[in-house]
């Protein structure tokens, strides 16, 4: 695992999340009348409630479109979702302008080529543990944990931790549940 500075941690205002192979493990299931089927972490739903809480904006960034995405998204408080985006690194910077705040305020989360110039510009690209050759090269930071089993939570905690506020936070997220 690579490490990154309680500077980079500071700085973090946004976390931008790819779907799938990082909210899911990159397999999609199909039903007999073809529907999607996606799994989901817990624990990383936990930690986007705790960067929520802990004043992190999550936003999702899909290059696939699923009416699932959305309805994950809407369980989970996350306000801003992007779906169908090839060009992602655009819409990093169009979110980046929106919010007023420069890439170095902005971590991504990828596991794949399509992540790859984000991962690249932001202030803290990450990549989950069995993303593609490519990206675990290119990234600041590779969690642990692999791709929709609970990377996201495992980088909330990196950023936190860096921070320095990760006990504070849970302390109090944990007293307003």
């Amino acid at each position: 695992m690579l490490s990154f500075d309680s500077g980079a941690a500071a700085d973090i205002k946004l976390l931008i999340l790819d779907v799938d192979g990082v909210l899911t493990n990159a397999h999609i299931v199909l039903g007999p009348s073809g529907e999607e089927i996606k799994e989901f972490s817990v624990r990383d739903g936990i930690g986007i409630k705790v960067a929520q809480f802990a004043g992190v904006e999550v936003i999702f960034l899909s290059a696939r479109v699923s009416e699932i995405v959305k309805r994950r998204a809407e369980m989970l408080g996350v306000r801003e979702i992007y779906q169908g985006e090839q060009q992602k690194l655009e819409v990093v910077r169009q979110i980046a302008s929106k919010h007023g705040v420069g890439l170095g305020a902005i971590a991504y989360v990828g596991d794949d080529l399509v992540d790859m110039a984000s991962i690249r510009e932001v202030g803290l690209g990450v990549a989950v543990a069995d993303a593609c050759a490519d990206l675990l090269e290119s990234a600041r930071y590779v969690t642990e944990a692999p791709g929709g089993r609970g990377a996201v939570r495992e980088t909330v905690e990196a950023i936190l931790r860096a921070r320095g506020d990760w006990k504070e936070v849970v302390a109090e997220f944990l007293a307003g549940i």
